[in-house]
């Protein structure tokens, strides 16, 4: 199973809409995934960590990230690095839960830099973790203008870029 991970707890977020086109782009390839909002932790999250989870939380950890063999991390920039709420994500989560897993990350951004720092940074973290990181990260620069009004990307370069990101990770990961 495939976790793709929207990378922050605003609401209807960008990040979201991108989670989104991965799941379909993974459907679309045979490949079954599930999307973990972050905006839908419980509100317990933060108060339940270290052990202490509640049975909700314990069953959110359990099918998101327990039974996930791989993640797409979608991640925008927030203050020239990634959000809180997915540091807080990894810290509420025994790291034998990531251990030998494989990820690919996505970054969101305003600007102009795609949140490349931010995901050099994840990527350390997620080194630490012994996660495997695909080296092949998309930086999505200015979303505003890549998102058309129904929240899709429409640009054919972006989508290949995506389409060959997601190839890649088939390739180095699934086989």
């Amino acid at each position: 199973m495939i976790t793709i991970i929207s990378g922050t707890n605003r609401k209807a977020s960008n990040s979201l809409k991108v989670s989104k086109l991965y799941q379909g782009a993974l459907k679309n390839k045979g490949l079954e995934s599930q999307i973990l909002d972050l905006a839908e932790l419980p509100s317990d999250f933060i108060t339940n960590m270290y052990g202490n989870h509640t049975e909700e939380v314990m069953q959110l950890i359990t099918k998101n990230i327990t039974k996930a063999s791989q993640f797409v991390f979608v991640i925008p920039e927030y203050n020239g690095t990634y959000t809180g709420i997915v540091k807080l994500l990894i810290d509420g989560v025994s790291p034998s839960f990531f251990k030998n897993k494989k990820a690919i990350l996505v970054g969101v951004a305003s600007g102009r830099a795609g949140n490349i720092v931010g995901l050099e940074q994840f990527t350390t973290v997620l080194n630490h973790l012994h996660v495997e990181v695909l080296s092949n990260k998309v930086l999505l620069s200015q979303i505003d203008g890549l998102l058309n009004p129904s929240g899709e990307i429409i640009d054919t370069k972006t989508l290949e870029t995506i389409d060959n990101q997601l190839n890649k990770m088939i390739d180095l990961h699934l086989n």
